[in-house]
């Protein structure tokens, strides 16, 4: 057994933080609708005349949306409907999955309205030792289709329709009577009463709907609250002990119905609002909610939010991805814009590389040429020879014949000439005196010249002797002469009167 406060505490299970829907009672033809945003109520909307049938379900829905300013996609409703019915079956033993084809059979042989039946169960008590009793809730197909569309055509998903008896079932819970007393709770649900049998732990008897309530037709109502109470007695072998009123007016006319019925009668100590029946019923756990929705269907915001989800990572995928192949492309572009560039250098330099290999080849064959003419050319030592004549002569003597010419690696040098007067008379042997002092100067110049005969042979009436070298030297190179060629040097008279002759090798 439980006690009364813990089953206070089940009964009072409050709204979840994080829960939001859009939540209506419809009581026959009283319509309320309760928009629920994260555990709290947002807002409320009541159309100003009262509904009948299902056909305009969606008007009424976008009317309740834009008056709450509800922002969800679900919708759960509890419902007091004339074709929704409540009826007690007996089921015998079977197993949990055989239970559905079980019921379901009895569902569609004991519907009192045309057409395929939905349905949904709750465990109910029998005092009587038996098969299995349930409280069978019967609702039109085509009625909960429609239902169904209307939410679909205001863009929204219906994830609850519960009837009355479950949401009522959990004031059994919060009753100060013992576990193990059967009571009856009344509640005022619009035109209609709806009654519920059963015990403070939430054990369920029965559940039915009378057609008055205490505010209009009390008589009536009393006459029909006694045969559910001869029912009980009769059905389910047990006394119903008390009887709790839920509703606007129940405290005025508690007294009444105490004497009219003979039951101890008392106002139900969950306190009423006209929001009740639209928060309670999201407060239903699955279990004992009787949902005729299935669970498919409920799923299907769930399903929703997910595709939104894949779509929304496809888009940015596909996105992304288009984003990388445009940067890829341009990337590509890019590449083959510098690839065109670089071939175009490429092609370029090796025009210009050509270019330099065919003008390096050129001045390597004009370099070989003149390394060929300058190693194939011989000095210009005749050239030389003859200059330096001018300066190595003496003034009384005068060169007529002279050759140079390559011998080897040397080459031959003769000379031959005269001798002339010179101004100034030198005295006797001046003759020889002369030759000395000129193959003096040719020995000892810049040409080196080693004499094939070592004296000088005058041709006519003259003596021979050795040269003498004299302190007027010539230069001893070829480059200090060349740089004394541009001296002044005195004119020889013509008037010649003897002959010589030089013969040797010239070193330059």
């Amino acid at each position: 057994m439980i006690s009364l406060r813990s089953r206070n505490h089940t009964a009072r299970r409050g709204l979840s933080s994080q829960h939001s829907t859009l939540s209506v009672s419809w009581l026959r033809k009283q319509f309320r609708a309760v928009a629920i945003h994260r555990g709290q109520i947002a807002g409320t909307w009541e159309p100003p005349e009262p509904v009948e049938g299902t056909d305009h379900f969606h008007d009424l829905l976008r009317q309740a949306i834009q008056a709450t300013g509800y922002r969800g996609s679900t919708v759960s409703l509890v419902l007091a409907h004339q074709h929704l019915v409540h009826l007690l079956i007996e089921v015998p033993p079977v197993k949990r999955n055989l239970l559905d084809k079980v019921v379901n059979r009895q569902a569609q042989q004991q519907r009192l309205f045309p057409g395929e039946a939905v349905w949904s169960i709750e465990a109910a008590e029998s005092a009587k030792k038996g098969p299995q009793q349930f409280l069978l809730n019967l609702f039109p197909k085509l009625l909960l289709d429609e239902l169904v569309a209307g939410c679909a055509r205001a863009d929204m998903f219906l994830t609850a329709v519960v009837p009355v008896p479950a949401v009522l079932r959990k004031q059994l819970f919060e009753l100060p009577t013992p576990e193990t007393q059967v009571t009856m709770i009344a509640a005022l649900t619009g035109e209609t009463t709806t009654v519920l049998v059963g015990r403070s732990d939430g054990r369920v008897l029965l559940a039915r709907v009378l057609s008055g309530n205490w505010q209009d037709s009390l008589p009536r109502m009393l006459v029909d609250l006694k045969r559910t109470v001869l029912f009980v007695n009769q059905q389910e072998g047990a006394n119903v002990e008390s009887l709790w009123l839920f509703g606007p007016g129940a405290a005025e006319q508690a007294d009444a119905i105490q004497s009219g019925l003979g039951l101890p009668t008392k106002v139900s100590p969950t306190p009423w609002s006209e929001d009740y029946w639209a928060v309670e019923a999201v407060k239903l756990d699955d279990q004992h909610s009787q949902n005729f929705i299935s669970r498919e269907q409920r799923l299907a915001p769930q399903r929703r939010v997910l595709a939104k989800v894949v779509a929304a990572a496809t888009i940015a995928a596909i996105l992304a991805a288009g984003a990388l192949s445009w940067k890829l492309q341009r990337m590509i572009r890019e590449e083959r814009q510098n690839m065109q560039r670089f071939e175009q250098e490429v092609a370029r330099l090796e025009i210009r590389h050509k270019e330099l290999q065919t003008l390096h080849a050129e001045v390597a064959r004009r370099r070989e040429m003149v390394q060929l003419v300058a190693e194939g050319r011989s000095a210009p030592v005749p050239s030389w020879v003859m200059g330096y004549l001018g300066e190595a002569l003496p003034a009384d003597l005068v060169a007529t014949n002279l050759s140079v010419r390559r011998d080897g690696e040397q080459w031959r040098l003769q000379i031959a000439g005269r001798h002339q007067p010179h101004r100034t008379p030198r005295g006797a042997g001046g003759q020889l005196v002369a030759y000395a002092e000129f193959t003096n100067r040719l020995a000892t110049g810049p040409f080196h010249v080693r004499f094939q005969r070592p004296l000088a042979t005058p041709v006519a009436g003259g003596t021979n002797a050795a040269p003498t070298v004299t302190s007027n030297a010539a230069p001893s190179n070829v480059a200090a002469w060349l740089a004394r060629l541009a001296a002044p040097r005195a004119v020889a008279p013509t008037n010649l009167t003897a002959e010589f002759a030089v013969e040797g090798w010239v070193q330059p």
